[in-house]
């Protein structure tokens, strides 16, 4: 729930900038529609009087005079051209926010069957946009390799990314770090995923609890203790394993090693 509450903090704080963009365009759209409106209804009134026949010369002159002037001032504020650029930034705040929940859609894969072939390095870029939030502070390394789909359940692998990729986040706090993620086939019938960070690194004494329920090296009040032991829960029903390698200064490294067929167990 602590993982779920950052993600859904981080994609709020995303969506609004570009809905920020769509409102704010539609608003002044709005405004400009009200200039557009008088020009309509005093060419209409022009309209009308040619129409008629019967109007006297100074009546049409004076019509024809206002017309002149509202499109005078329309020309004269750029009307169209702003009323453009306008629909232009609104469009593109609601592309970005389109994207979003595209990513969110591919990170979820709620709708596809809940075992499916996977391919980790486009799990991988929907996880990165999902944390991107998270992420904002440190540069991200992606040194992909040409690995096989697996066959697995999206979600779950997706959400073992985003525990790793968010805790390598965490793990160098708001100090500029890197991010390194490395994808390599693992021998004829495994894929690896390596997270490595440039963090503070995890002491030797702690190394070997980091998997255990409700342990946690965070603040009081900062982690549950149960995102990792989760991500190993995840990985072993998979058939495959997590192993970590830590050097404190200097960082941390998590290797997920998954087969590109579950064992029956897991398929089942």
């Amino acid at each position: 729930m602590s993982s779920l509450g950052q993600m859904v903090a981080g994609v709020a704080h995303e969506i609004n900038t570009p809905l920020a963009y769509a409102k704010n365009s539609l608003g002044s759209v709005g405004g400009r529609l009200q200039d557009l409106s008088r020009l309509a209804a005093e060419t209409e009134k022009l309209l009308e009087l040619l129409r008629s026949g019967a109007a006297d010369a100074q009546a049409l002159a004076g019509q024809f005079g206002l017309t002149q002037r509202v499109v005078a001032q329309l020309r004269a504020h750029h009307a169209l051209e702003e009323l453009q650029a306008l629909v232009k930034d609104g469009l593109h705040g609601i592309g970005q926010i389109s994207e979003i929940v595209g990513n969110l859609k591919n990170f979820s894969r709620l709708d596809r069957s809940k075992i499916a072939a996977f391919n980790v390095n486009e799990g991988l870029d929907s996880t990165l946009a999902i944390a991107r939030h998270e992420l904002k502070h440190h540069a991200v390394r992606k040194n992909y390799g040409d690995v096989p789909a697996i066959t697995c359940s999206p979600s779950q692998i997706n959400q073992v990314f985003l525990n790793l990729v968010t805790n390598a986040a965490q793990a160098m706090g708001q100090r500029q770090g890197e991010i390194r993620i490395t994808t390599r086939r693992e021998g004829a019938g495994h894929v690896a995923v390596e997270v490595a960070d440039t963090g503070k690194g995890i002491p030797p004494e702690v190394l070997p609890k980091i998997f255990d329920p409700f342990f946690t090296t965070k603040e009081v009040g900062k982690g549950t203790g149960l995102g990792l032991s989760i991500v190993y829960k995840i990985v072993e029903q998979h058939g495959g394993r997590i192993s970590v390698d830590s050097t404190v200064g200097v960082g941390t490294r998590f290797t997920v090693v998954l087969p590109l067929q579950p064992p029956a167990a897991a398929a089942a």
